[in-house]
């Protein structure tokens, strides 16, 4: 007899799946009837949530990649000013990355798979919106308080972003001869250095 779930408990069993499917074959060679399989459902019951393999993965990506940026969020609620949170940031993202590595290997090729589809395209780029307005929020308060000094906050905000996307795009496509958290770290100081106001 079949257990009768919450729709949020099923999305996320359905979401699980999906992310352990893509990460073995790819999106491209997965297919609805692999995931249902995975997730123990019939097709119908993967198409009872979602309209199509697309927009499965759509929204796999929104809820997961949020799932893994909230998750350095919280991890600044408790700094006192702004130059704290962004040192959290830096200390934290390579941990909270590895606790999340099989989100963000699957986010890798849905940001490749961006380049081709149109839609992957849109949600790759709201990401980039809210990542950098997020960044340039936390460096416009760190400059009203006179902690940073007058930089330009978009500006460093997407250096900081494209660092980041660069450690992201190193870590799952060595091998390297260095360690990549170590040269983030090093990466995202040196930017933080550069706009602390010592004066």
């Amino acid at each position: 007899m079949a257990i009768n779930k919450a729709p949020e408990q099923r999305r996320e069993e359905i979401f699980e799946a999906a992310l352990r499917s893509f990460n073995k074959s790819g999106y491209y060679q997965t297919s609805i009837e692999q995931i249902a399989a995975e997730a123990g459902l019939s097709k119908g019951g993967i198409y009872h949530h979602f309209k199509s393999k697309k927009d499965l993965v759509i929204q796999l990506f929104r809820n997961r990649v949020n799932s893994y940026f909230d998750s350095l969020i919280a991890e600044l609620g408790s700094q006192a000013d702004a130059a704290q949170s962004l040192h959290v940031l830096v200390e934290k993202s390579g941990e909270i990355f590895q606790a999340h590595e099989p989100i963000l290997r699957f986010c890798l090729e849905f940001v490749a798979m961006s380049s081709r589809e149109t839609d992957f395209r849109e949600e790759v780029a709201a990401m980039y919106r809210h990542r950098v307005e997020v960044i340039a929020a936390l460096i416009r308060e760190g400059i009203k308080r006179g902690t940073f000094k007058k930089v330009d906050a978009e500006a460093v905000a997407r250096a900081l972003y494209f660092l980041s996307m660069g450690f992201f795009l190193s870590y799952f496509t060595g091998p390297l001869d260095f360690d990549p958290q170590v040269q983030h770290r090093h990466n995202m100081k040196t930017i933080m250095d550069g706009i602390i106001n010592n004066e």
